[in-house]
């Protein structure tokens, strides 16, 4: 047994000797009961559920796809796509919905699916990029009050 185990086994023994069963049983229902109730902790989807992410190079064009599950959305100024070699990429964006955000005011969000198609012309080939792929960057929130951390995802040049 390590020292750990030997630890919890000891301080067990010494709580079951302090405290009548009882109070120590009450205890663990207050911490069950508690995490049951906290309606935002279960309803936080895994951020690739929330925002499940597609991408791929079709001929002289990278294809972007979000599905975005209802009561979520993403911000549209988190949304950034950079080249092989880290340089932005221009993305024409479909128009956003106007949103007041508690923490960064006015803001432009997608609560829809979101499919962008965005041109990288005839000279960005497999040859010149190597192994290089682009990178996407990406945030969004739950209505529910959860921002999810901003997110990076790369597509190849297949």
């Amino acid at each position: 047994m390590n020292r750990y185990s030997l630890f919890t086994i000891g301080l067990l023994a010494w709580c079951l000797g302090q405290a009548p069963m009882p109070a120590i049983a009450a205890t663990f229902d207050f911490f069950q009961s508690s995490a049951s109730q906290n309606d935002l902790a279960n309803s936080i989807l895994p951020v690739d559920t929330a925002f499940e992410f597609l991408g791929f190079v079709q001929g002289e064009r990278l294809q972007l796809l979000w599905r975005v599950e209802p009561g979520h959305y993403l911000y549209r100024s988190r949304l950034k796509v950079a080249g092989p070699s880290g340089e932005l990429v221009a993305v024409q964006f479909p128009e956003a919905e106007p949103y007041h955000d508690e923490y960064f005011g006015e803001v432009l969000i997608y609560r829809e699916d979101l499919a962008l198609d965005v041109p990288i012309g005839p000279d960005l080939t497999k040859a010149e990029a190597g192994s290089k792929p682009f990178l996407i960057e990406y945030q969004g929130c739950a209505e529910a009050g959860y921002c999810y951390p901003p997110q990076k995802r790369w597509v190849e040049l297949d």
